[in-house]
This record gives structure tokens, C-alpha cells and sequence, in this order.
């Protein structure tokens, strides 16, 4: 995400009025295009429920007429989530290239986070409340507010709280990475674009399942949705990807195990997706869980030997 800096003073003020005539264009134009993924993705999501309700099946349509693409993304949900992830990976530009060219604004971080709202926010939501609708439609289930089942509501109540707590997360981001002694080497709680891999890699990866898999894809969704949500929110620490793994120095055996992942990846794409996107999601949990437990360690005070050797001589006594 690309850094937002303080708020300018009363003196500052028309300066900062004069420097948004001049914005940084290249990464303005990454920032919109994370954006316009957001938009497209929303459109594949509709575009699936037109589909569903005229009872057309997702295998008579092409989806970007492609055959290689088609082999990837085989329905038009599928293309919704990879335009999804497409936007991730704008994302995560547009704040390298903010700080390459020294261009890190207030206005980028806002607009960014806007973008990121939409893309890792509401997008995600409607591919998820979409392919929910398919799947459970036999079952009599229909994710609406209205709908007339408790698991109908309550799928439809997952997505929304799951599109409120990335909003929460990133105007917390906005107030938080402004203050001067916020960590910046990590995220506190689960970023936005990493919990809407772990939604759209899921979607990703029911379109190589069976009817029987994705019913249970279905099922899971809301939890997987919800439990995201909530880590969002929390204080649980992240580690910023491209920091901790791209840019920094990284030891030989870290390096055979990214090409071996690379390897898995090529032949396997939408499973290994979704493994290393839940493995970055429950990273925090387990990392955190893992400092407390060696911080109580190093808390115990040091058993002195002339204490330990006199209780041993009364308990044989």
C-alpha cells in the first residue's frame, strides 16, 4: 500500500493545494488500474448471475475467448477473481514505485485505499454472494437479506461484514500509518488484499472441483469469509510480503523452497494459490501464538542450583 504521510498544517496548506496539481502519474495510473480491476470484477459477478438466472450454463459461454485463457479462468467468476488478484499485484506497485520516485503523497495513500476498497472490498463479496447463489441454489438456499432461510441470511450477512471490516481496516490503516511511530515492517491485522486472495482463491479453485467439492466450497466460504473479516480488524501483527520475502536478502534454503513452490505452481495453479494465501492468513495467529509462548519462557526466573540441591536433600531426607 503506498504510504500515506501526515495531514499538512494550517501554513501548509497552500502548498499541499498547489502539489495536487501536480500529481505522480505513474503510480496514479497503477493506483486506478487496481481500480478498474475492482470495477471489471464486479461486472464478471454480475455477468455470472445474468447467466444463472437465464439458466445458461457457465461452459456454453467463452469468457475472454482465449483458449489458453479459457483453461484458466473457465468461467466468467473465475475471470472475476483473477481480475481481483490482478489488482493485488497493482496494488503492491503502486507503492514501490510511489517510493522509487519519490512521489508518496497523502492524496496517493487515500486514493489507494479507495481503490483497495473496491477491489479487495466489495469485489470479492459479490464474486463470493454470486457463486454462493449457484451453488446453493438447489438446496433452496439464496444469500439475500430477505431470504426466507436462516443459512440464506446468514450467507448473505458473511459478505456483508466481511465488505464493512475491510472498510474498518483500511481507514485504520489510513489513521494509523500516519502517526510517526507506526511500525512500518508490519501490518497490524490481516491486509485487505490478503484476505481477498483467500476468498478469491477459493473461487478460483472450485471451478477444478466436482459438484460435490464445490457444494462444500460453498458451504465453507462464509466461514473462511467471516474468520478473514475478523483478522482484518485485529491486532494480530502481518508481515508485509514483498519486505519480508522480495526485496530483502533471503538464506539458500529459502530460495530452493520458492522454487520448488514455483515448480508446484506451474502444474498445479488454483491449489497452490489457495494454500499459500491461507498459509499467509493463519501466519499471524501462529506467529503471535509462537512470541507469547517463548516470551513466557524467557519470563520464568532462573532456578538457582543451591536452592534446587537443598529442596532434592529434604525430599530424600
Amino acid at each position: 500500500m503506498t504510504t500515506i504521510l501526515k495531514h499538512p498544517s494550517s501554513d501548509q496548506s497552500v502548498h499541499g493545494r498547489k502539489r495536487l496539481r501536480n500529481l505522480a502519474f505513474l503510480p496514479t495510473m497503477i493506483t486506478l488500474g487496481n481500480l478498474i480491476c475492482g470495477f471489471s470484477a464486479i461486472y464478471f459477478g454480475m455477468r455470472a448471475m445474468q447467466d444463472f438466472g437465464a439458466n445458461v450454463a457457465p461452459s456454453v459461454n467463452q469468457t475472454l475467448h482465449n483458449a489458453t485463457v479459457e483453461r484458466l479462468l473457465p468461467s466468467f467468476l473465475s475471470v472475476g477473481a483473477g481480475l481481483v488478484i490482478l489488482g493485488m499485484i497493482f496494488d503492491m506497485f503502486d507503492g514501490l514505485v510511489a517510493r522509487a520516485t519519490r512521489s508518496t503523497t497523502n492524496f496517493g495513500g487515500q486514493l489507494d485505499s479507495l481503490a483497495d476498497v473496491v477491489t479487495c472490498g466489495v469485489a470479492p463479496a459479490i464474486l463470493m454472494v454470486a457463486f454462493m447463489t449457484q451453488e446453493l441454489a438447489g438446496n433452496a438456499i439464496q444469500p439475500s437479506p430477505i431470504s426466507n432461510t436462516f443459512l440464506g441470511r446468514a450467507c448473505w450477512a458473511s459478505a456483508a461484514i466481511y465488505v464493512a471490516f475491510a472498510a474498518v481496516r483500511l481507514a485504520r490503516f489510513n489513521v494509523e500509518n500516519a502517526e510517526s511511530d507506526h511500525d512500518h515492517r508490519t501490518f497490524r491485522g490481516l491486509p485487505s488484499p490478503g484476505a481477498a486472495g483467500i476468498v478469491v482463491s477459493l473461487i478460483l479453485f472450485q471451478d477444478q472441483l466436482g459438484d460435490i467439492g464445490r457444494k462444500y466450497v460453498a458451504y465453507a466460504l462464509p466461514i473462511v469469509a467471516v474468520s478473514a473479516a475478523f483478522l482484518m480488524i485485529s491486532r494480530v501483527p502481518y508481515r508485509r510480503f514483498h519486505r519480508a520475502y522480495l526485496l530483502r536478502k533471503q538464506p539458500f534454503g529459502q530460495l530452493v523452497i520458492g522454487v520448488m513452490v514455483l515448480a508446484v505452481f506451474v502444474s498445479y495453479k488454483a491449489p497452490t494459490l489457495v494454500v499459500l494465501v491461507l498459509w499467509y492468513g493463519i501466519s499471524g495467529p501462529v506467529l503471535m501464538l509462537l512470541k507469547k509462548i517463548s516470551d513466557r519462557r524467557d519470563l520464568k526466573p532462573a532456578t538457582n542450583p543451591a536452592q534446587t540441591d537443598k529442596q532434592q536433600s529434604s525430599r530424600e531426607a
